[in-house]
């Protein structure tokens, strides 16, 4: 295992949330970049076995979900590729909350091709979360979001809310030059969110 760290400005992400009315959580507009990036860079997307590496079209985007009595679990938006940010909301939202509620049926737990695990949400500003569901290539981690003082194009100073993202990556499937590009994709869709 191999992490790589990024850090996004979520400005764009943030004035499309207060436009909308916050519809959205920032983890589904994460899932929204992550297509992005993994259809840019679809190594990521993938799974790792003794003869071969196996490339998947789809974006089944597995999202780690904390229980309340402890643990986790892996909830899988299928084909999230097909999905816009309202949609991807929605049943991130019923997935997510489901799974709390011990109601995922077997199926959705299963096959997904990448993972998410937005560790930011208990308050953790970095992290390099461990590949949860191998033989999957990869997981992405997302850290708390907060304001941090940043230099503008005019040389001031200013507050623009921050955040570290990650991405822990099995080194036979990806190199560094793989790992960055597809946190450059993600990052860029991020910060230049329309």
């Amino acid at each position: 295992h191999v992490t790589a760290v990024f850090e996004a400005d979520l400005s764009a992400v943030t004035a499309h949330r207060n436009a909308t009315g916050k519809a959205a959580t920032f983890t589904a507009y994460f899932v929204r970049a992550s297509v992005v990036a993994l259809q840019a860079v679809p190594e990521v997307n993938s799974r790792w076995h003794d003869d071969g590496l196996e490339l998947f079209d789809d974006c089944n985007i597995g999202i780690a979900t904390a229980l309340a009595g402890g643990g986790l679990i892996v909830p899988v938006l299928a084909r999230a590729q097909e999905l816009d940010l309202a949609e991807t909301a929605v049943r991130l939202a019923d997935l997510t909350t489901r799974a709390r509620e011990g109601k995922l049926t077997p199926k959705e737990v299963q096959g997904g091709s990448f993972t998410m695990s937005n560790h930011g949400v208990s308050g953790s500003l970095l992290a390099a979360p461990i590949i949860i569901n191998q033989p999957q290539s990869a997981i992405l981690g997302i850290g708390k979001v907060e304001q941090r003082v940043r230099v503008n194009a005019a040389g001031g100073f200013e507050a623009r809310p921050m955040c570290y993202v990650s991405l822990t990556l099995d080194h036979r499937v990806l190199d560094g030059y793989r790992a960055n590009g597809f946190l450059s994709k993600l990052v860029e869709t991020i910060e230049q969110w329309r």
